[in-house]
């Protein structure tokens, strides 16, 4: 008999712009087939493709291609007369590339989406999880900003001394705050506290390699300037559903799905207002949006203009000079983003701009009862009393 304090849910995430999350690894430039009339990229199974071409004499050749050869592989398989009926059966799958990908340009290699071991493309559990725990925590310290100017004043004041666990303890605190509800131990900064460990998501069902498409990644300053970057993603294909099951165990874990909406509603009205709008191209709402995947930055990521807000960008210049390593502070000149918004960005697919961080509607027609999130007066009420609740 099911546990009556375990409640089973679905839930459904529409793609509303490239979405990658990345296996780690890529295909090389000189790796994959591309087909400049149909505008699309083959990436062909490498045993399947070493064997051929050891049986057909052609090694030699292959290594002098891969070691000296400045041509690309559809070049190399022009030169060698290999027909494409025969490295048409070395393929793995194909992406639609459009102008991501063409012969004008040289080619780089490509960050590979993150695959189950069929080839099968899906969203790890641990991403949506992260996500949304992101977006709770942003969501209830944006609501209760001017209760915490203690929290801001220890940031500030975070002496720096190394890259490794600068700001940990200040970013925990809050953490203890919002998530730390769970009841197990009498010590609230125990982790085995953590109301988090109630909520269950896992991998979203898989589907086919067939929803990747390939883009390449730009930068967009505020005033519209667009700098392109020689980095290409396979990206799934906006308006692609994944569906996902969700486990709550209510003993750790209280509340309703409209809470959880109102909190990613108003994660999303923090982002518009701190960042999206100051660009030309900015993102509008639509429904309850989550921010997802490689690309999708900062902002998205941590909660620290939900804390701050608009005022916010100082502090996170300081936090990224003292983070990135030398040489990409050079780069990025995080120290001029007290007066300048710094970039968006986006993905390039078909001619038209879209944004790499990943919009996603949440659709959750299958999914009630989502945990609440107490407010600041019961936060108040609760504290050191009552642990039972959702600190959120």
């Amino acid at each position: 008999m099911m546990k009556e304090y375990l409640k089973h849910y679905r839930a459904t995430l529409t793609v509303l712009g490239p979405l990658h999350i990345s296996s780690g690894q890529t295909v090389g430039k000189k790796e994959y087939i591309f087909d400049s009339e149909r505008h699309t990229v083959f990436i062909p199974k490498l045993p399947l493709m070493y064997q051929w071409i050891l049986r057909n004499g052609k090694q030699e050749s292959f290594e002098d291609f891969m070691l000296r050869d400045k041509v690309d592989f559809a070049a190399w398989l022009q030169r060698e007369r290999i027909p494409r009926k025969v490295w048409e059966e070395w393929t793995d799958y194909k992406l639609d590339s459009t102008d991501a990908v063409s012969d004008t340009r040289s080619k780089v290699e490509i960050q590979t989406y993150i695959k189950d071991p069929y080839g099968m493309v899906y969203i790890p559990g641990s991403s949506l999880k992260g996500a949304i725990r992101t977006t709770l925590l942003g969501a209830a310290i944006y609501r209760n900003r001017d209760r915490l100017e203690r929290e801001r004043t220890g940031i500030r004041a975070a002496e720096f001394k190394g890259r490794k666990g600068y700001l940990a303890k200040e970013y925990a605190r809050l953490e203890e705050r919002v998530f730390h509800t769970a009841g197990r131990s009498e010590k609230t900064q125990d982790k085995v506290n953590d109301c988090m460990a109630g909520l269950r998501i896992s991998d979203s069902k898989p589907i086919s390699a067939d929803c990747l498409i390939l883009c390449r990644k730009q930068d967009e300053m505020p005033n519209g300037t667009v700098k392109e970057l020689n980095i290409l993603r396979e990206c799934i294909r906006p308006g692609t559903k994944l569906e996902f099951h969700i486990t709550i165990d209510s003993t750790l874990y209280k509340g309703k799905r409209e809470n959880i909406l109102r909190a990613v509603r108003q994660f999303g009205e923090c982002y518009m207002e701190c960042f999206s709008k100051k660009f030309s191209s900015g993102d509008s709402m639509k429904g309850a949006m989550l921010y997802l995947g490689g690309g999708s930055g900062y902002v998205s990521k941590t909660v620290t203009y939900p804390l701050f807000g608009e005022k916010g960008v100082e502090i996170i210049s300081k936090i990224l000079n003292n983070t990135l390593p030398s040489k990409l502070r050079t780069q990025h000149r995080h120290g001029e983003d007290i007066t300048i918004i710094k970039t968006e960005n986006l993905s390039r697919f078909g001619g038209r701009k879209m944004k790499n961080f990943n919009r996603e509607r949440v659709v959750w027609d299958m999914f009630s009862d989502y945990p609440d999130m107490v407010t600041s007066e019961q936060i108040a009420k609760n504290a050191g009393r009552d642990r039972k609740n959702n600190g959120l």
